[in-house]
């Protein structure tokens, strides 16, 4: 979804001291795909694309078709990426699916969830969404901690729905969703 402007002007926005949510832009290129490439160990379980990414011009076509929107967003931490997080927006703005990972180095410190309270923030209060879904793979518990810990219910498993990279396979995902009346959480 491309940014309204008025939406555009609040990026970066702080998330915790010393982290921002932000725009990518084409100058993050290099420093994306080392982060990416630094933690292919860990993103490959659950991700697809790590496998279509490798190299700095494989990085490029990504960032390229997301500088002007919020499906792509870099969680950085002192002014380097740390991660990334994304708010897809389905038609007619009734839905959004978020989606995150975060850099082994950074894990465990409060960001992401920080990242996707921030787009939930957003997705409600904003863009008047109704409705906004995580999928988490079933077997990925600080994957699922998030939107655990966002008030989001679990509302089913989608079998053989997530794929990881380099001869990971397919693998069952958790669905969690959350509706406009019931953020925030009391």
């Amino acid at each position: 979804m491309s940014l309204d402007p008025a939406i555009s002007a609040r990026f970066p926005l702080e998330i915790a001291p010393g982290a921002e949510l932000r725009r990518y832009t084409l100058d993050d290129v290099e420093e994306l795909y080392r982060l990416v490439d630094a933690n292919r160990a860990r993103l490959n379980p659950w991700m697809p694309w790590p496998e279509f990414t490798h190299s700095v011009e494989d990085q490029r076509p990504f960032l390229v078709e997301h500088l002007d929107d919020i499906e792509a967003l870099a969680i950085a931490v002192d002014g380097r990426l740390a991660g990334g997080t994304g708010l897809r927006v389905g038609p007619f703005c009734i839905a959004g699916e978020i989606g995150y990972w975060i850099g082994g180095e950074h894990e465990g410190r409060g960001l992401v969830t920080a990242a996707v309270r921030a787009l939930v923030d957003l997705g409600f209060r904003e863009l008047g969404l109704h409705r906004i879904v995580i999928r988490a793979g079933v077997d990925n518990p600080r994957s699922r901690a998030i939107p655990e810990r966002l008030g989001f219910t679990q509302e089913g498993i989608l079998r053989g729905e997530g794929k990881g990279s380099d001869g990971h396979g397919f693998h069952d995902l958790v669905v969690y969703g959350l509706l406009e009346d019931e953020w925030p959480p009391s």
